[in-house]
């Protein structure tokens, strides 16, 4: 990549217009404009991030933004096993969704994105199979009927990787004229005759961004790639500049808390050990986000309150529960069946209390009874979240989903005994919700100029396929600049 000169008072301004915009600083961000400098060297670029820079973010905080995103930054699998772009998922799914990226294309692709982290630095070896420890994990899981998902063959890459990485691919992009904007939030996205406007504001003193926030940015060319927790956030920016934008049915369900004693059989193995099983109405049952020794708390997303987990880094901060989802994910065919309206349970619980998350025991959840104050300060586990109102969740829930779930911890229970037990608290409501952006083969949707790219569009499901969302993306915006 050719190196420029570049004046350091260069600070981002509204007169100027970019050739590119870049909303997201994760690695598929990243990639993509490595990508458009080299193929278009003198391309005017700025990455925008809500989150800090390199230097002011830390292995013991899990806030997922900023430079590197959550996946390089915080995770660090370099899974090479799968062969799509996206990965489709085993249920039924809309007519138009394809694979923008498949077979050998694909892996060319990720030996690609190998090479590259390699040359930057992150050189851990490969482990073509899993740790014995996990693969007796892996049979015992199959034993159950469940399906343990993984990521082998890979290369984990050790925090000292991972930074080395990070730092030698920001002097990169430093080198070839792209400039950066941390602890900014993009607050409105619009067209501006044949380019882009976006007004922004600091998102935070802590973020860095007090201060050389300006009010407007111009571009030519605008890609939006900010991470899987951006997604609503991704939804109303296209629809405000007119892409196609198609909902996809919700994945909703419960997140559990048990001791962590009973899922240490799992979670001493794998910190978030992901299993999964198919039902026969068209829908995926799943674990999801497992935090050891973690907390449940109520966050706000989608336009309403809902039940997530905070993992605690530290091993020896960890507390006495363990969080981990149980989501059903339907199909198009099973969203319109047996799974219609699961994004409903959101909308009554939180009219059913009011800013607070809903806890309830599993033994009461099949007794059908509602959990009183009395009996909550009364069972074995204490909830984590204090601010969880005892009530009822178990008629919010469909008749399937409650099958789905008792089969689903049953199986669970042979993996880590006592998670089926009366004491295990349920709390309410979970839900993930994701849209479709159809997109061309690289990545651009229907709005001339506007890309999409990485785990908040849908696209990919880790750093090897939200890298190659990034060159793809990058290609993509070089040749729509000419």
């Amino acid at each position: 990549m050719p190196r420029q000169s570049r004046a350091a008072s260069d600070q981002p301004t509204r007169e100027k217009m970019y050739d590119a915009i870049i909303v997201g600083a994760g690695v598929s961000g990243l990639l993509a404009a490595y990508e458009l400098l080299r193929l278009r060297p003198v391309s005017a670029v700025l990455l925008v991030d809500a989150g800090p820079p390199l230097e002011r973010r830390s292995a013991q905080d899990a806030t997922t933004g900023g430079y590197g995103g959550a996946g390089l930054y915080l995770g660090g699998r370099l899974y090479f096993g799968a062969t799509a772009l996206p990965v489709m998922p085993p249920v039924s799914s809309l007519a138009w969704l394809r694979p923008a990226l498949s077979g050998d294309a694909f892996a060319r692709r990720a030996t690609e994105v190998d090479e590259l982290l390699r040359a930057l630095g992150a050189r851990a070896e490969w482990q073509q199979r899993p740790p014995e420890p996990l693969e007796r994990a892996i049979e015992q899981a199959s034993a159950a009927g469940l399906d343990y998902v993984t990521s082998h063959p890979s290369r984990r890459l050790s925090q000292e990787d991972k930074l080395v990485a990070l730092g030698a691919l920001r002097e990169r992009l430093l080198a070839a004229g792209a400039q950066f904007l941390f602890g900014a939030h993009v607050d409105a996205t619009e067209r501006d005759g044949e380019g882009f406007r976006l007004a922004l504001s600091p998102a935070s003193a802590a973020d860095g961004g007090a201060g050389g926030i300006p009010a407007e940015l111009r571009a030519r060319t605008l890609l939006l790639a900010p991470g899987r927790y951006g997604a609503e956030w991704l939804r109303g920016a296209a629809t405000s500049l007119g892409a196609r934008v198609e909902s996809l049915p919700s994945t909703f369900g419960v997140r559990l808390e048990a001791p962590a004693s009973v899922y240490d059989p799992l979670t001493d193995v794998n910190p978030d050990p992901r299993m999964q099983r198919l039902t026969r109405d068209d829908a995926l049952i799943k674990t999801y986000a497992t935090c050891p020794g973690g907390l449940v708390t109520a966050v706000r997303r989608y336009g309403a309150l809902v039940a997530s987990g905070v993992p605690i880094m530290q091993r020896e901060q960890r507390g006495p529960t363990t969080t981990v989802a149980i989501l059903a994910q339907p199909g198009m065919e099973g969203a319109s069946g047996v799974w219609r309206e699961g994004e409903r349970a959101a909308r009554v619980l939180n009219e059913r209390t009011p800013d607070r998350l809903v806890v309830q025991r599993l033994g009461d959840v099949r007794r059908g009874w509602s959990t009183t104050e009395e009996a909550l300060a009364a069972n074995g586990v204490r909830p984590s979240d204090s601010t969880a109102q005892p009530s009822a969740l178990h008629d919010v829930y469909s008749a399937a989903y409650w099958r789905a779930f008792d089969d689903f911890i049953a199986r669970l229970d042979q993996l880590a005994p006592g998670i089926n037990a009366e004491d295990t608290l349920i709390y309410g409501p979970a839900e993930e919700r994701f849209w479709g952006f159809p997109t061309d083969e690289l990545l651009q949707t229907t709005t001339p100029g506007l890309f999409m790219s990485g785990d908040g569009a849908g696209q990919s499901q880790g750093i090897i396929q939200a890298s190659v969302c990034g060159l793809l993306a990058g290609e993509g915006m070089a040749r729509a600049l000419g």
